[in-house]
């Protein structure tokens, strides 16, 4: 196996840290599949009410940041593949920089910001906004999957917040989920083991490995050209409401409602027609959603760190059945208690080696092909060409509505278009109220896209 940067750490970063000393060095596992993903951005947007100078915000901003240990961390690939998250001393931290903008749109923001490569060599993991318009004033943060899940991003505004508030904000060191916590019966058998030993010899023959320039090079090529949309539907207590009171009703849960709106939309839209033999017309036998769910393993933790992983499923909107059979039908294929199928993706993680793991995104975007990393591709679920949904709840948003004399409202959080899934959902619950976002690349899809999200909210707005 060529190895030509072995022994070279790149994405050198000189980080500060609060207390001014040399901090902890992580790796880099679970997360290791975002290290050269071009689209892995997740965006948080909500808006303040209430009097804000601009020198105690990025004051705020700027503690924010130091207390958050993974925010002083530079990223480092190591001599025998392993990267790491590395703290180091650093006098002019990226993430803490408060960009200030008038009568923009936040949305546009995203669709500029999303196709600039984090210049992660110089530690750059989060953009930090404050926009000001005629009638409102927002905070949008638009970060890198490897500065955290979604709810880091609500972690990191309540530290602002409370800095804002002149309330006391906590060092957050960066506590990592570990693979090797994982459920016994989740990880990978002995066959399966054996199997995936003979894969990995042949990548030991033929695979490589991946330098700073390439991730450059591949991120402006995923981007070249390309554009994705942003929409969010706002449903108010009302609403809210009745999907709940719905979802108890039927003895399940509301993501389940959800995601049975959603599977019900996109069976209408894969409806089918095929041409026999005869030149008869008959409706053709339709494959089931791919719908994966991004759950989180956070716990207790209230830092910042990537605590998610996918929970992929199959289901088929059955319409001869009614709505509610069909919501108690997906809730039972969600809920069913088998570690090995909920963890799958994270056992198989835990086993390859990291160059392998960041094969994939080269593979997936044009750059590189081996049958090795082919073959990892399809035990993750991850295609050249990316079909079903990914839908991101994150229940609860870790914040509250007031921080002395400023409120906050109207929490949208936006998932990033993934490489295993076409149709990208985020859902967030803030003070009553349910934000849905939808996002997606804006191409020859863009019209069947925009009415598969117009169908699931008019069947939730039905119940």
């Amino acid at each position: 196996m060529a190895h030509p940067f072995r022994g070279v750490r790149f994405f050198i970063t000189w980080v500060y840290l609060s207390d001014g000393g040399q901090g902890m060095k992580e790796r880099i596992d679970k997360e290791r599949l975002h290290l050269f993903a071009p689209r892995d951005i997740l965006v948080t947007h909500v808006e303040v009410e209430g009097i804000i100078f601009i020198e105690k915000l990025k004051e705020a901003v700027k503690n924010a940041v130091a207390r958050n240990e993974i925010l002083n961390s530079r990223v480092v690939i190591e001599k025998d593949g392993n990267a790491y998250y590395e703290t180091q001393k650093f006098d002019d931290n990226p993430n803490d920089m408060v960009r200030v903008l008038h009568n923009v749109y936040w949305k546009d923001i995203v669709s500029e910001q999303e196709s600039i490569a984090f210049d992660l060599d110089h530690g750059e993991l989060l953009r930090f906004y404050y926009l000001m318009n005629e009638d409102k004033q927002e905070f949008l943060i638009i970060a890198h999957a490897l500065a955290g899940d979604g709810a880091s991003h609500g972690f990191f505004l309540n530290d602002v917040m409370r800095g804002l508030a002149d309330m006391p904000v906590k060092a957050k060191p960066l506590i990592r989920f570990q693979l090797s916590s994982l459920p016994k019966e989740s990880r990978l058998s002995f066959m399966e083991k054996m199997k995936l030993s003979s894969t990995l010899r042949n990548w030991n023959k033929e695979g490589t490995d991946f330098t700073e320039e390439e991730y450059y090079q591949l991120h402006a090529q995923a981007w070249r050209n390309k554009k994705t949309w942003i929409q969010y539907e706002t449903f108010h207590k009302d609403a809210l409401y009745r999907i709940a009171l719905y979802a108890k009703n039927q003895q399940v849960t509301v993501n389940s409602v959800l995601l049975t709106a959603f599977a019900r939309a996109s069976r209408e839209l894969r409806t089918a027609v095929v041409v026999d033999a005869k030149g008869r017309q008959q409706e053709a036998g339709l494959k089931p959603d791919q719908i994966a769910m991004v759950l989180s393993l956070r716990g207790e933790y209230d830092g910042m760190g990537d605590y998610e992983y996918t929970y992929p499923i199959e289901y088929l909107y059955d319409d001869t059945l009614d709505f509610a059979q069909n919501v108690k039908k997906l809730h039972s294929r969600i809920h069913l208690d088998n570690s090995k199928e909920k963890y799958r993706q994270l056992g198989l993680l835990g086993e390859l080696p990291g160059e392998l793991v960041d094969s994939v995104q080269f593979q997936l975007n044009g750059r590189y092909v081996n049958p090795v990393t082919e073959t990892i591709m399809k035990r993750l679920g991850m295609s050249e060409a990316p079909k079903g949904m990914a839908v991101t709840n994150l229940v609860k948003v870790p914040l509250t509505s007031r921080y002395g004399s400023l409120r906050l409202y109207n929490y949208v959080f936006v998932p990033p278009v993934t490489a295993n899934a076409r149709r990208i959902i985020g859902v967030t619950t803030f003070q009553g109220v349910m934000n849905l976002s939808f996002h997606a690349m804006d191409d020859e899809f863009t019209p069947n896209s925009r009415l598969f999200y117009q169908k699931s909210i008019a069947y939730l707005r039905e119940l």
